[in-house]
């Protein structure tokens, strides 16, 4: 029989490395109907014109783009098929760019302290996308900094830092950047540490240089780190405690003890984290709060739905996620409109008596901050 658009292959989330030798990025979309659908593309919710630009072609359902361009082409796409029965749209998806441009080659002045003061090497990387793994090289490649108690590097601001400096610290530093995504690598110019001569610092207590945000959030199912390093004399210990509560028992403690990892992140693994940084000559601590997001997932979704002309037809699409989900509503792949005889109320779609004008392709959508998912269904109308 005949029927309304049903995607079979909806488009994904597209990382494109800049250097890479492909030169051209596709957008999968593949839907079945009959008669057989036809496709449009948006870009931010904008319907492209496929002759604007001889950069693209549309082959089936797939849009593909020839020298893509950070500029012109990253954005949210999603694809729109039609066929006589009406039109569904796809999911956003989101097509960004890796590239990692080139430090500047500015020469960057030494920085000097006493023996036994703490020090702060700062990376200052180049433009990147999308994150970044910092290391640093100590006189020459290969030869690395070894990160220990006295010595940390964080993955947030790219700097080295050394909480109790000591003669064989001395030399030059270089900030190495790796892309996580193309693995490409850039070196910094060298910052020269050189000590200064006017005698060796004394005891002090821990200073935290490095914490994690006030409101850290994530997504549950995914694993978070969160840093704690203190420049100090003697070298600082650093311990975490968890407020109300206990350190999740999965949790792992890396580079001594200055990162928390907790994998696999699941609701009550949310609360207030506090890390401490200790010595003899005193303590600081620092706190801030983990909360745990869930994308918006279906619990129920909509079924195609036959009715005869001037009966009752309600639909209902529920979804859990946190934030929990809000939902919007879309007839052929455009925002359902009220009308006095169309109610929408949460995710509930409502009307009294339908008739031919209604009959179409429905899409229920549910969305948070942090995604928004789509359900599809047909109404046809029987003729009285």
């Amino acid at each position: 029989g005949s029927y309304g658009p049903v995607f079979v292959q909806e488009p994904d989330d597209v990382i494109f490395p800049t250097d890479s030798d492909e030169k051209k990025v596709a957008l999968n979309c593949e839907v079945r109907g009959n008669p057989s659908p036809s496709y449009r593309w948006l870009r931010n919710g904008t319907e492209i014109a496929l002759e604007s630009d001889y950069r693209y072609s549309l082959i089936d359902g797939t849009f593909i783009i020839s020298n893509p361009s950070e500029l012109r082409d990253s954005g949210l796409y999603q694809c729109l098929a039609t066929n006589s029965f009406g039109s569904i749209l796809s999911r956003e998806a989101t097509l960004q760019f890796a590239y990692l441009g080139n430090f500047s080659g500015r020469t960057r002045s030494a920085v000097s302290v006493r023996e036994g003061q703490g020090v702060v090497l700062m990376c200052s990387p180049p433009p990147h996308s999308p994150e970044i793994i910092y290391s640093w090289v100590f006189n020459e490649f290969p030869s690395f900094v070894a990160e220990d108690s006295r010595r940390f590097i964080s993955q947030e601001t790219g700097n080295l830092y050394i909480s109790k400096v000591q003669t064989s610290d001395v030399g030059s530093y270089i900030c190495l950047v790796k892309n996580a995504v193309t693995n490409a690598r850039v070196l910094s110019p060298p910052t020269p540490l050189t000590l200064r001569n006017d005698g060796v610092m004394g005891e002090y207590e821990p200073k935290i240089e490095v914490h994690f945000p006030f409101t850290v959030t994530a997504a549950k199912g995914t694993t978070v780190k969160m840093e704690c390093f203190a420049l100090g004399n003697p070298v600082p210990t650093i311990t975490w405690m968890k407020v109300n509560g206990y350190i999740p028992s999965k949790s792992r403690l890396r580079k001594s003890q200055a990162v928390l990892e907790i994998p696999n992140l699941q609701l009550d693994d949310a609360g207030i984290y506090e890390c401490t940084a200790e010595n003899s000559r005193g303590k600081n601590s620092f706190r801030g709060q983990l909360q745990i997001f869930t994308y918006p997932h279906w619990v129920q979704k909509l079924n195609d739905t036959q009715l005869d002309s001037g009966s009752p037809l309600q639909w209902e699409c529920k979804a859990t996620g946190k934030p929990r989900p809000t939902y919007r509503w879309l007839k052929n792949g455009a925002p359902l409109l009220p009308q006095s005889r169309v109610d929408t109320v949460n995710g509930i779609l409502a009307i009294q008596s339908v008739n031919q004008s209604d009959a179409g392709m429905y899409q229920c959508l549910a969305e948070n901050k942090y995604g928004a998912i789509y359900a599809s269904a047909e109404l046809k109308i029987l003729a009285s």
